[in-house]
């Protein structure tokens, strides 16, 4: 390469640098004015936290604008008033705060339809009309949010994403999530398609702790709700305005929340793996105008009452603390089932298969291309209330056992001789769609195809019910 191609190379990898590559410094000084660089080069000085935030983002492309120092918002001067980032960058506040001084429209992070944006390491204290609100942005990701608010007087939300302005896709909730004080809910989506929100902390809020509305395709962790909605008929976990499908959550932890879990307004297609609820002001769970909608296990006390569906239909609670209730198999009037069955995994479409036929204790279960014989063809006999027994025909005197009586994820479910013991009976719950989760009594935990395996001879084993899996759901195929 010559020595002109170098230079020019050179110039262009500076500029590229300077253009797409920018990093920000947003600084206070011992004055108490603020500083920005990008770069190195100054492009604010002056009284204002947000302008000097504002100032580095208008004044580059993608890149980090660190913002070194806490500082306050100022009034608003009647229109809204925020830090806004653009397309491709990154705001990281590494752990200072936002401190919302006042006034009807302070928004400490405002972005509207602007995409790829990243706000982690942020406190925010004060009365904001939002915390952090995003209209119309796909491909945002929030990071170690905590927010300790003074309640606005009409809003005060703490954190929401909507399609309001445009698109909104693509939405990951990550890290620290802890939001106390909220005049309205902690976390609110409207209309986002795909996303991904981790554990999720609620507390003291006059809404519910997560709110999901007209939002699909998306999982989220544990929400811990505590005093949302005291006296109200808010939840800390509720879903509403047809959301859904395909949401899946980990788990709802509520206390002295005026609901726990409420499904309303059409939602459809939600499955939360497990509940621990307590002392809600109105029903601890409540599914009203909800299709396919599943609650896998956990308890439920202290409701007003516990549990209730309201026009729902294929959607089933099974916990501690309620009847069960759910849609019964085809044609029964019951939650049992009974009968002669070829019990497919739904991931794979084959069948479960008593291997090689075996007639000895301790056989494996697995999955295997339909041969229509006896290994794969299960008798399910009810023994005790909703508990059911599943027996090869291959086989009479010997059930599904999970070995040595296991409460550990991965355990082997295998053929043993009957003896009456709870890691030897199973119950049904309905996954929606004819497809049915089969959950051990012992151990709480959901028959699994290992490793979600799609070949022949995948082993059955135990595993923590996840709510999507498919590799844990079954058909049930009369024989």
């Amino acid at each position: 390469m010559d020595s002109k191609t170098k230079i020019t190379v050179a110039c262009f990898l500076l500029l590229w640098h300077g253009l797409v590559m920018a990093d920000a410094e947003v600084t206070r000084q011992n004055d108490g004015s603020w500083w920005s660089r990008v770069d190195g080069n100054t492009v604010y000085q002056g009284d204002q936290f947000f302008d000097a935030v504002n100032a580095a983002a208008n004044s580059m492309g993608a890149g980090t604008i660190n913002v070194r120092n806490s500082g306050a918002s100022g009034l608003d001067t009647g229109r809204l008033h925020a830090i806004r980032p653009r397309t491709d960058q990154t705001l990281d506040f590494h752990g200072h705060r936002v401190i919302v001084e006042g006034g009807e429209f302070v928004v400490p992070i405002y972005c509207d339809n602007r995409n790829n944006i990243t706000v982690r390491n942020l406190h925010v204290t004060g009365a904001p009309r939002y915390g952090l609100w995003f209209r119309g942005c796909s491909d945002v990701v929030l990071e170690d949010i905590t927010m300790d608010l003074t309640r606005h007087r009409s809003v005060g939300l703490g954190i929401r994403v909507d399609d309001s302005t445009g698109l909104a896709k693509n939405l990951t909730v990550q890290g620290t999530i802890h939001i106390k004080g909220a005049n309205g809910h902690g976390l609110e989506t409207y209309g986002v398609d795909g996303f991904t929100i981790g554990d999720v902390t609620v507390v003291d809020s006059g809404g519910s702790g997560v709110l999901l509305n007209n939002s699909r395709n998306g999982t989220v962790g544990h929400v811990v709700g505590l005093n949302n909605d005291t006296g109200g008929g808010y939840a800390s976990f509720r879903v509403a305005n047809n959301n859904g499908p395909n949401v899946s959550v980990r788990s709802v932890y509520s206390r002295n929340s005026g609901r726990g879990v409420f499904s309303v307004s059409g939602s459809h297609g939600t499955t939360i793996g497990s509940v621990d609820i307590e002392s809600s002001s109105a029903q601890g769970i409540l599914l009203e105008d909800a299709t396919d909608t599943h609650i896998l296990g956990g308890r439920v006390a202290d409701g007003r009452p516990n549990c209730q569906l309201v026009r729902t239909d294929s959607s089933s609670i099974h916990v501690n603390g309620c009847d069960p209730i759910g849609t019964p198999p085809s044609g029964s009037d019951s939650n049992l089932i009974e009968g002669r069955y070829r019990i497919v995994p739904v991931h794979s479409g084959k069948t479960l298969d008593l291997q090689q036929c075996s007639t000895q204790n301790g056989s494996e279960i697995g999955q295997w291309d339909w041969l229509d014989n006896d290994c794969q063809v299960f008798t399910i006999t009810p023994v005790d209330g909703q508990w059911h027994t599943l027996s090869a025909e291959r086989t009479p005197g010997k059930v599904l056992d999970v070995e040595d009586q296991s409460l550990d994820n991965g355990a082997r479910i295998l053929n043993w001789d009957y003896w009456g013991g709870a890691n030897q009976q199973f119950r049904f719950q309905n996954a929606g769609a004819g497809k049915w989760r089969i959950v051990n009594r012992r151990s709480e935990l959901c028959m699994d195809i290992s490793g979600r395996s799609g070949a022949n001879g995948a082993k059955l084993i135990q595993w923590e019910c996840t709510p999507l899996s498919a590799n844990q759901q079954f058909r049930l195929i009369a024989h």
